[in-house]
């Protein structure tokens, strides 16, 4: 039987903000191009692949306080850099699906009539995405410990990407970094995967070309304070 998933436990995640309670409609989009190889002589068309892309949108409402939608969204038009965008499907339980974006937004949109709540849209691309899993759910976390590691069914020779997104800390010094198993019993660190120490609100996305195997789990280590973040990764695909 299938199982399905209530949209309405959606998880939005940009930056170092939780996004989710001003949109009610989210999505990811990845597209495959195709360039045709067709030679003389040929009956039928042939093709190979091409250059990938991925987009997202998201829709919702508008809020023109401090540090809700509007703020954060116009704050990144014309960005130098990306920012990352995590969307969970269902959640972000450990182990729900999340797709990771290293975001640029394209567009922006206020809509507004007399009858209805006004709206906001926003578009987004980014040279860096991934279907992956949540690792760690948005936690107020205060004490060292280690995740329960989550399966992603087989290893990854081509390494994975991860985001963090912290959104309140009070005091922190805490260190997260990424380990793998290929039983569930013996972890391992992943070279050179592992976060910036959070030390207050932010976010981050880290990469890796190393091997990942197929169990992955967090290792968190508090040196004081508390603060609330997540954890997605996904394997690199490609």
């Amino acid at each position: 039987m299938p199982t399905f998933i209530a949209g309405k436990d959606n998880k939005v995640l940009f930056g170092a903000f939780d996004l989710s309670s001003y949109f009610n409609s989210a999505n990811f989009s990845r597209d495959q191009e195709v360039s045709e190889t067709t030679t003389f002589g040929s009956d039928q068309a042939t093709y190979i692949s091409s250059i990938e892309t991925a987009t997202a949108s998201l829709g919702g409402f508008f809020d023109g306080g401090t540090d809700a939608v509007d703020e954060e969204l116009q704050a990144v038009v014309g960005a130098t850099n990306p920012t990352p965008l995590s969307i969970y499907q269902g959640g972000d339980t450990a182990g729900n699906k999340v797709v990771l974006l290293n975001s640029r937004i394209q567009n922006y949109t206020i809509d507004s009539s007399v009858a209805d709540p006004v709206g906001v849209e926003a578009t987004f691309t980014g040279d860096n995405f991934g279907n992956g899993k949540s690792l760690y759910a948005l936690t107020n976390t205060s004490a060292t410990a280690n995740t329960t590691a989550v399966d992603f069914g087989a290893s990854s020779t081509l390494g994975g990407q991860a985001h963090l997104h912290c959104t309140a800390h009070s005091g922190a010094n805490i260190s997260v970094k990424i380990q793998s198993s290929a039983d569930n019993s013996s972890f391992a660190d992943v070279s050179g995967f592992s976060f910036t120490a959070i030390s207050g609100t932010t976010s981050e996305r880290i990469a890796t070309t190393n091997t990942v195997n197929r169990y992955v789990r967090l290792v968190i280590t508090v040196t004081s304070g508390s603060a609330t973040f997540s954890v997605g990764y996904a394997h690199n695909l490609k």
